[in-house]
């Protein structure tokens, strides 16, 4: 078997649950530590190893600059992963409560950062209290082919000073904003479209960031005034609120969190943090192996690759998968 090992995320569990001793967390072309996790009974004791001092530096190159990882990446990561949330979370818990006592029926439109964080899947609103704005799907469809050059992969190994090689990967593959909104914001968006209250159509968006804030929240104003659903917009946008407040439209604004305190993940937990870290930073490094979300030969959003750095798969491992994939293929029905 090859070093290199493309799976899905439900495979990828299998990789997890067989690290039974410290799992230590790298962002290999900086050798930076991220994290460290101890098994510890059903869940896993998270150390980080990040803090936002850590970030704010400048290369001599732009490009470097935009790809490599800021605070905000782990956080997003973090958000993404529910395994830490916004810090007025209860204040909306209790608007939202409040609201499912009332005879007249809310519902709720978040905006497209609320998609890249995956505020949905929470479920602190059901699928029926969702009412989803298609500018959101535009937005997040016009980032999603935004791919390193050539010129780009060169200038950033120049940059770099850790496993270059790395990067071979990277050519003609998604840069950071278009990974984000492939793996984090077009997964949320897809997995809850055709579940929501309703859709709103909106004309198409600009380039500019606060006409298109306009948009969205015009159609919304408008969805208000049709009929006797209350729309309630939710964002951590505070420019988007005070167009909301212009245009007499009910919003909720999210703190945004400014330091990562994380809950104990469990190993499913755990493993999709792991998951939305390699699908924002493109790679990541667990113990001795590589995993990557971009890579030459990627055909479906799900899958990642991992990379043995030791050159040889483990035989557990290779044997385990192997059975977990020809039981997949059964299709077997519980």
């Amino acid at each position: 078997m090859s070093a290199n090992i493309t799976l899905s995320r439900d495979e990828l569990q299998i990789f997890i649950n067989q690290l039974q001793h410290k799992i230590m967390v790298d962002y290999p072309l900086t050798n930076q530590q991220i994290l460290t996790a101890d098994p510890e009974d059903k869940h896993y004791e998270l150390e980080l190893h990040i803090s936002s001092d850590d970030f704010g530096s400048f290369s001599g190159s732009e490009i470097w600059d935009q790809e490599k990882p800021n605070y905000n990446d782990f956080v997003h990561s973090f958000l993404a992963s529910n395994l830490i949330t916004y810090p007025n979370l209860d204040d909306f818990r209790e608007l939202v409560n409040g609201n499912r006592k009332s005879r007249r029926k809310y519902v709720y439109a978040p905006d497209t950062n609320l998609f890249y964080n995956r505020f949905i899947s929470t479920g602190e609103i059901k699928p029926d209290e969702l009412l989803i704005v298609n500018s959101v799907q535009k937005e997040i469809t016009r980032m999603l082919n935004k791919k390193y050059s050539s010129n780009q992969i060169s200038e950033m190994r120049r940059e770099i000073r850790y496993q270059k090689n790395v990067l071979d990967k990277f050519s003609n593959q998604r840069m950071k904003k278009s990974r984000k909104a492939r793996n984090l914001a077009l997964q949320e968006y897809l997995q809850y479209a055709d579940k929501s209250y309703a859709t709103i159509q909106t004309k198409d968006l600009v380039d500019d960031k606060e006409e298109n804030d306009m948009i969205f929240v015009e159609s919304i104003r408008e969805y208000q005034n049709k009929g006797n659903t209350r729309p309630v917009i939710l964002t951590c946008d505070k420019s988007l609120t005070d167009i909301c407040v212009s245009l007499g439209v009910d919003y909720f604004f999210f703190e945004f969190p400014r330091t990562i305190q994380p809950i104990h993940p469990s190993p499913s937990q755990l493993c999709q943090l792991l998951c939305n870290l390699a699908a924002v930073l493109g790679v990541i490094k667990i113990n001795n192996t590589l995993l990557y979300s971009e890579f030459i030969g990627k055909q479906d959003i799900s899958q990642y690759q991992l990379t043995y750095l030791s050159g040889k798969v483990p035989e557990k491992f290779a044997r385990d998968l192997e059975i977990c994939q020809g039981l997949m293929k059964l299709q077997i029905k519980i």
